[in-house]
C-alpha cells in the first residue's frame, strides 16, 4: 500500500521532468503560459483587494488595535493558496484543456514510440473544443458537487482539514488523469472507476499534486507537469501492457509471463498474465508467490517456466533446483528451440519500432545478446529468443 502510494507521488515529480523533454516543449508552453496569467492575475487581485478590506479596517478600529494588522496578513496568505490554488486552478484548466489533452497524447507517443492514430494536432484540437470543454465543465460540476459535503466536514477539528486534503487528491487525480484516459475514449464513470481500482497509487498522485499547488511559484508548473505525470501514469499502471513499449526495452511475452527487459541496464521487470496472479507486477509480488507460480508453469507451460526462471535468478538471486527434463515437452524439442514467431513479435523482443530499419536491428540484438547471452550471466533461452527475432527481421 505504502510503495503504491509513494508510486503515484513519484509520477508526478517524473512529469516535473518530463516536461524539460525537447520533444514536448512547444505542447507545454501554452499550458504553462495560462497556468502563470491566470495564477499570477489571481494572486495580485487577492492582494489588492487585501490591502482595500485593511486600510477600511484600520479606518474603523481604533489604533490601539491596529496589532491585528499582523495576524490578519498570514491568515489572508493561507486564504489566498486555498482560494486562488481551488478557485482559479480550475479557470486554468477548463482555459487550457484543449491544449492538455494534445500535450498529453504527445507526452504518450513519446513515451511509448507509437503515435495515437490522429492527426492535425492544432486543428482537430479546435475541432474537439466544444467536447472539450463540455467535458472540462462537467468534470468542475463533479467537483463542486462533492465539495459541499468535505466543506461542512471542515469544522471538524483534525478530521476535517485531512478529508479535505484527500478530497482534494482525489478531484486533481481525476482532473488530469481524464486527458490520457479521455484521448482513447474512455468516459468519466469508467475512468473513476478505473482510478478507485487503484485507490492508494490514485491518492498517491494526487497528494503531491496537491502539495506542489501550495508552493508558490512552483505551482505555475503544476498543470502541464500533473497532465504528463498522469499520462505516465496511464501508460504504465493502467492502459494494456501489451500496448507499452518504452524505448530501449524488450518484450518477451507467454501464456503466463511478460518479461520488459531494459537494454542500457539489463534490468528486468514486467507482468503476470494469466493465472491466480493475474495483472500483478513481478516486482510486487513476493518470491514465495513466483516460485509457486513456477510449480505451475512447470506442469502446463514450458515457455512460461523459462521466462519465470530467468527473472527469479537475475532479479531475485534465486537457485532454481528444477530442471529442464522435467518439463513437459522438453524432451521432443532441443533445448534451444523457439516456437515460431512473426515479424511484430520479433521487433518486441528486440525493442524497435516498426519503421525500423536492418540496422537498427542490428544493433538492438547486438547490445542485447551482450546482456543475456548464458556466458555474460544470462541465459539461453532469452539469448535463443534474441537470435530468433534477427533471424526473423534479417533473415
Amino acid at each position: 500500500m505504502v510503495s503504491n502510494t509513494i508510486s503515484g507521488a513519484g509520477y508526478l515529480l517524473q512529469g516535473v521532468r518530463l516536461i524539460a523533454h525537447p520533444k514536448l516543449r512547444p505542447f507545454v508552453l501554452i499550458p504553462l503560459l495560462v497556468n502563470v496569467i491566470v495564477f499570477s492575475g489571481a494572486i495580485y487581485l487577492g492582494i489588492a483587494q487585501f490591502e482595500y478590506f485593511t486600510a477600511f479596517l484600520e479606518g474603523q478600529m481604533p489604533s490601539w488595535l491596529s496589532w491585528l494588522s499582523w495576524i490578519l496578513w498570514p491568515l489572508f496568505v493561507l486564504l489566498l493558496l486555498v482560494v486562488v490554488f481551488y478557485s482559479f486552478g480550475m479557470v486554468a484548466n477548463l482555459i487550457a484543456a484543449p491544449f492538455n489533452g494534445l500535450l498529453a497524447e504527445k507526452v504518450e507517443a513519446t513515451l511509448t514510440g507509437r503515435p495515437l492514430e490522429r492527426s492535425g494536432d492544432y486543428a482537430r484540437m479546435l475541432a474537439d473544443l466544444l467536447p472539450t470543454l463540455l467535458g472540462e465543465v462537467g468534470k468542475i460540476l463533479y467537483a463542486l458537487l462533492w465539495s459541499v459535503p468535505f466543506l461542512a466536514l471542515l469544522l471538524v477539528p483534525v478530521a476535517g482539514p485531512v478529508l479535505w486534503f484527500l478530497y482534494s487528491a482525489w478531484i486533481l487525480t481525476v482532473q488530469y488523469s481524464d486527458y490520457p484516459m479521455g484521448n482513447h475514449g474512455l468516459k468519466f464513470r469508467e475512468m473513476r472507476r478505473r482510478l478507485r481500482e487503484r485507490r492508494t497509487l490514485s491518492f498517491g498522485f494526487g497528494s503531491a499534486a496537491v502539495c506542489l499547488g501550495m508552493i508558490p511559484v512552483v505551482n505555475f508548473i503544476l498543470m502541464p507537469s500533473a497532465v504528463a505525470g498522469a499520462t505516465l501514469m496511464w501508460v504504465r499502471e493502467f492502459m494494456d501492457v501489451s500496448n507499452y513499449q518504452g524505448p530501449h526495452e524488450s518484450r518477451v511475452a507467454t501464456r503466463y509471463v511478460l518479461l520488459v527487459i531494459d537494454h542500457l541496464s539489463g534490468q528486468m521487470n514486467g507482468r503476470i498474465l494469466d493465472g491466480p496472479l493475474e495483472g500483478r507486477l513481478l516486482e510486487q509480488t513476493s518470491t514465495e508467490k513466483l516460485l509457486d507460480l513456477l510449480r505451475t508453469c512447470y506442469l502446463s507451460d514450458p515457455e512460461s517456466a523459462e521466462a519465470l526462471e530467468v527473472y527469479l535468478s537475475r532479479e531475485r538471486g534465486q537457485t532454481i533446483e528444477e530442471t529442464t527434463h522435467q518439463r513437459p515437452g522438453a524432451a521432443q524439442r532441443p533445448a534451444n528451440a523457439v516456437p515460431p514467431i512473426d515479424g511484430n513479435e520479433a521487433r518486441a523482443i528486440l525493442g524497435i519500432g516498426s519503421e525500423a530499419g536492418p540496422e537498427e536491428a542490428r544493433v538492438a540484438h547486438r547490445r542485447l545478446i551482450q546482456r543475456l547471452h548464458p556466458d555474460r550471466g544470462g541465459s539461453d533461452y532469452l539469448a535463443s529468443k534474441v537470435n530468433e527475432a534477427k533471424r526473423i527481421l534479417l533473415g
